[in-house]
C-alpha cells in the first residue's frame, strides 16, 4: 500500500490546478465586491492570499492590486499605519509597471493617511506631486477625472485646515474641471457631489445657511448614489436645521446620519455625530438622552484618540525613515564612487598625483558651496523672522520647511497641538519674547503668559526649566 501512495504522489502533487493570471485578476472583481458591500476584514484575508499568490506566480500587476486593496481596507478602518505599510510596499512595484494611474491611486490614499493624522502639510505635499503626473496623462477623460478626485482630496485638505476661502477654491476648481467633459461617469458625479457637499460644509462653517442649502440641493441633482456615504448630506441637513433651530428636524437627519455612518463604518464620523445630536439634545432639553448619547461619544473618542496615537507614532517613523533612506542612498554612492577612486588610484602613481590635484579641486569648489549653503540658511532665517514678525499666514509652512524635525517631534510629545500652538511653539524657539509675540499677533503681553504656562502643562515642560532653553533642546 505504501508503494502505491509513494508511487502516485508525484502524480497527486503536479497534478495541483496552478495559479494563473486569470484566476487572480478574478479573486480581484470578488474583492471590489467585498469592497462595494463594506466588507473591509473579508477584503484583507482575501487580498493576502492574492497577495501572495500573485508572489507565487511573479504577477507584477497583481501584486501592485493587492498591496493597493489592503492599504484602501486598513486605511478605512482608520489603520493609518497599516495602511502606510502596504503603500511602502507598493513603492517598487513602480519600476517595473507602467502604472502611472495607480501611483497616483496610491499617493491619494497616502494623502488621507496623513490627513487622518492631521499631516496637512505632508497630504498636500502627495496631492500637487500627483497633480503634475495627472497633467501628463493622455486621455482626456482620465485626466480629468483623475484631477477632479486629486483637487477633491485638497479641498477635503484645506476644511480639516479649517481654512474655508481654500475648500471653497478649490471645490470650484472640481466643476470646472469637470465642465471641460462633455461625458460624466460614475466616478466624475462622485467628486462633484463630494466637491458640492464640500462647498455646503465651508459655508455652515462660515455660518453663510442659504448658501450651505443651495450647495445641498443643487448635490441631490447629481445622478449618483453613494450608498453609505449619503450620511453626509444628512449630516449637513441636520446642521442647518440645528442653526435654525429645527431641533426635531435635526435630530431626525442625525439618526439618518448615524445608522447610513455606522453601515459605513466611518467611526470618526460617527464621534461627529453622537456629538452634534447629544447637543441638540441638550437644547430640547432632554437630559437622557443627551446623556445617551454624550456617553457614546467619550467611548468611541476614546477609541480613536488611542488609534491616532499609534498611527501618528508609527506613521513620523515611516517619515522619518524615507530621509534616512534617501541619505543612505546617498551614502552609499559616495563610498562606491571613493573605492572605484582607490583601485584606479592604486594602478599608476600617476593616476594618484591627478586624483589628489582634482580631490583639491573639489575640497575649494566644496568648501564654496559650503559657504553658499551658509548663506542661503541665514537668508531662509531671515525670511522665517520676517514671516513672524509679519504675522503672515505662510509662517507655519515655511518654518517647517527650515525646521523639518522641530514640528513632528513636538507632536510625538503631544499629536492633538493645534496648528496655533504648533506656530506659538515655533516663535518661542525663535527666541521672541513674550513683547514682541504680543506685538506681532496683536494680543495683551498678559495672554501671550497665559498661553505659556497653558503650553508647559500640554507638554509637562518642569516649572523651574526656562521654556526658550526647552524648544531649542527639542
Amino acid at each position: 500500500m505504501m508503494k502505491i501512495i509513494f508511487f502516485f504522489f508525484p502524480l497527486l502533487l503536479f497534478s495541483q490546478p496552478k495559479i494563473t493570471q486569470r484566476d487572480i485578476e478574478q479573486k480581484l472583481e470578488k474583492s471590489n465586491t467585498l469592497l462595494t458591500d463594506g466588507k473591509m476584514d473579508d477584503m484583507i484575508t482575501l487580498n493576502l492570499s492574492i497577495l501572495q499568490d500573485a508572489k507565487d506566480i511573479n504577477y507584477p500587476k497583481g501584486r501592485l492590486s493587492a498591496y493597493y486593496n489592503l492599504a484602501f481596507a486598513f486605511s478605512q478602518q482608520l489603520k493609518y499605519n497599516k495602511s502606510n505599510y502596504y503603500l511602502k510596499m507598493m513603492e517598487p512595484e513602480f519600476k517595473n509597471a507602467n502604472e502611472e494611474d495607480q501611483e497616483i491611486s496610491m499617493n491619494i490614499l497616502y494623502s488621507i493617511n496623513y490627513r487622518g493624522i492631521r499631516m496637512y502639510d505632508e497630504a498636500l505635499q502627495k496631492i500637487r506631486k500627483s497633480l503634475v503626473m495627472a497633467d501628463k496623462i493622455k486621455n482626456d477623460s482620465t485626466r480629468h477625472a483623475i484631477k477632479a478626485m486629486l483637487l477633491v482630496q485638497s479641498s477635503r485638505n484645506y476644511f480639516e485646515k479649517k481654512k474655508f476661502d481654500s475648500t471653497t477654491y478649490y471645490a470650484h476648481r472640481v466643476i470646472e474641471e469637470l465642465r471641460k467633459y462633455p461625458k460624466m461617469d460614475a466616478g466624475m458625479n462622485t467628486s462633484i457631489k463630494a466637491s458640492l457637499w464640500l462647498l455646503a460644509e465651508a459655508k455652515i462653517n462660515q455660518n453663510k445657511i442659504d448658501s450651505a442649502e443651495f450647495y445641498i440641493k443643487l448635490s441631490q441633482s447629481v445622478p449618483v448614489q453613494l450608498g453609505n456615504s449619503e450620511f453626509t448630506r444628512f449630516k449637513l441637513l441636520g446642521q442647518i436645521n440645528d442653526v435654525k433651530k429645527q431641533y426635531d428636524s435635526a435630530v431626525v437627519n442625525y439618526e439618518k446620519a448615524i445608522e447610513l455612518a455606522a453601515k459605513a463604518k466611518n467611526f470618526r464620523k460617527l464621534s461627529e455625530l453622537y456629538e452634534l445630536i447629544s447637543k441638540v439634545y441638550q437644547k430640547k432639553g432632554q437630559t437622557e438622552q443627551e446623556k445617551k448619547y454624550e456617553i457614546k461619544f467619550d467611548s468611541i473618542n476614546n477609541a480613536l484618540k488611542k488609534m491616532e496615537e499609534d498611527n501618528l507614532k508609527d506613521t513620523v517613523d515611516l517619515l522619518v525613515d524615507e530621509k534616512q533612506k534617501h541619505l543612505e542612498d546617498k551614502n552609499n554612492l559616495l563610498v562606491y564612487i571613493i573605492i572605484g577612486g582607490i583601485g584606479i588610484s592604486a594602478v599608476v602613481f600617476f593616476f594618484i598625483y591627478k586624483r589628489i590635484k582634482r580631490k583639491n579641486k573639489i575640497l575649494n569648489v566644496k568648501e564654496s558651496e559650503t559657504h553658499e549653503l551658509s548663506q542661503k540658511l541665514n537668508l531662509a532665517f531671515d525670511e522665517v523672522i520676517q514671516l513672524a514678525k509679519n504675522n503672515d499666514t505662510e509662517f507655519l509652512a515655511r518654518f517647517r520647511e527650515v525646521y523639518p524635525e522641530f514640528i513632528p517631534k513636538l507632536l510625538k510629545i503631544e499629536p492633538q497641538l493645534m496648528n496655533t500652538e504648533l506656530k506659538f511653539c515655533a516663535l518661542l524657539f525663535l527666541n521672541f519674547s513674550t513683547k514682541e509675540i504680543a506685538a506681532y499677533t496683536f494680543v495683551q503681553p498678559q495672554s501671550i503668559q497665559t498661553r505659556k504656562n497653558r503650553l508647559r502643562k500640554r507638554l509637562n515642560i518642569p516649572s523651574d526649566e526656562d521654556i526658550y532653553v526647552w524648544m531649542k533642546k527639542l
